[in-house]
């Protein structure tokens, strides 16, 4: 249960945050997610839990968030590629799940990264601490 509310709140974050803070107009912008999955369905615990979460800060697939889904169907050297897919969909986050999160890069940069499973972040290398990543998953493990 605590790492289905740091996931969701996390991306709650990222989605709130205004583009442009001195701007006074409502966004009309509907956000998109990336989901970057080990598996071949959009139908993990991971991901129910993250959908049932969104639905509780009143986000509705579909109609105000829309979710790209990218499957590596077993093959976590894929992560790179997919992740690639979704910066050119222009995605504002990516929810990378299981095995394929550390090969998860943004070519760009510029798309957070959000991993479900990754396990001793800071310990691998792929964060500067929890509550400052400091970058996005780097390119070389």
């Amino acid at each position: 249960m605590r790492r289905r509310s740091v996931i969701i709140g996390g991306l709650a974050g990222l989605l709130l945050t205004p583009e442009h803070a001195s701007t006074q107009q409502p966004s009309t912008k509907i956000p998109r997610v990336g989901i970057l999955t080990q598996g071949d369905s959009e139908r993990t615990p991971m991901l129910d839990a993250l959908r049932a979460g969104l639905h509780d800060l009143g986000y509705e697939e579909g109609r105000n968030v829309i979710l790209e889904f990218r499957f590596a169907r077993g093959d976590p050297s894929r992560g790179r590629q997919l992740a690639a897919e979704l910066v050119a969909l222009a995605v504002d986050v990516i929810v990378s799940e299981g095995p394929v999160a550390p090969h998860a890069v943004d070519p760009s940069g510029h798309v957070p990264i959000v991993s479900a499973t990754l396990v001793e972040p800071v310990q691998r290398g792929f964060a500067v601490s929890l509550a400052h990543p400091g970058r996005n998953i780097p390119a070389s493990p």
